[in-house]
């Protein structure tokens, strides 16, 4: 009887003793996975955080360029600001006599008109938006005033600013109805005004050119716009 007790007893120990490895086999276990989960994790979270410098450096680029642009614009603008300063002194500026006077270096307004349709040109459009904003309040009434107001509406269209471009177009078919520049004014008002839900009134600037000026290059683009929006 006493060695059946010792044998349960040793037995008994001894699958205690492999229950308890086997549990500290399958924690280590589990601990290997969760160690191999977090080193992913760690990874994954540095390769965000690489990806994140990446991108702050490329916007931070992004930014000094868009600094440069605005005050290479800003230069440009406060140029025109001067010139116009200058014109507006040699205006007040009246000779004290009959004789000669010598030349000076004052700015013209044709000058402002020039530099303004200069930015145009090289696509730099609110620049020229402003400059030729600046020639229609200073000179209303000038000889290029129309085509001033033409410039101000491409500027803005081209600037993306449609509803701006649209009003400097009406505002030269309302100021000066004797204009050279109508029909090229009323087809460029009408596609304006298309972006803006104004279709049916486009049609009839359009039709309006046709009509009228039946022999002007801008009858035919109108014509061409016209099938467009009536399909």
């Amino acid at each position: 009887m006493k060695n059946i007790l010792t044998l349960i007893l040793i037995g008994g120990a001894g699958s205690l003793l492999s229950g308890c490895f086997l549990a500290t086999e399958q924690d280590m276990s589990a601990l290997q996975s969760q160690l191999k989960e977090l080193n992913t994790t760690v990874a994954q979270i540095q390769a965000n955080q690489a990806e994140l410098a990446s991108k702050m450096d490329e916007l931070n680029q992004n930014l000094a360029v868009s600094n440069e642009n605005l005050a290479q614009t800003g230069g440009q603008l406060g140029g025109l600001s001067t010139k116009l300063d200058d014109i507006t002194a040699s205006l007040r500026t009246s000779p004290s006599s009959d004789e000669e006077q010598p030349a000076t270096n004052a700015v013209l307004p044709s000058d402002l008109f020039a530099e303004a349709k200069n930015h145009l040109d090289k696509g730099a459009y609110e620049a020229a938006a402003t400059g030729f904003k600046l020639y229609t309040t200073k000179y209303p009434e000038s000889s290029q005033a129309d085509e001033a107001y033409l410039y101000l509406g491409d500027a803005y269209i081209a600037a993306g600013q449609t509803k701006k471009g649209a009003i400097a177009y009406a505002t030269l078919l309302q100021q000066f109805p004797k204009s050279s520049l109508i029909p090229a004014a009323r087809l460029k008002y009408a596609l304006s005004i298309v972006p803006l839900g104004k279709t049916d009134e486009a049609k009839r600037y359009l039709s309006s050119v046709v009509a009228e000026f039946p022999k002007s290059p801008e009858a035919v683009q109108a014509k061409a716009e016209l099938a467009k929006l009536s399909k």
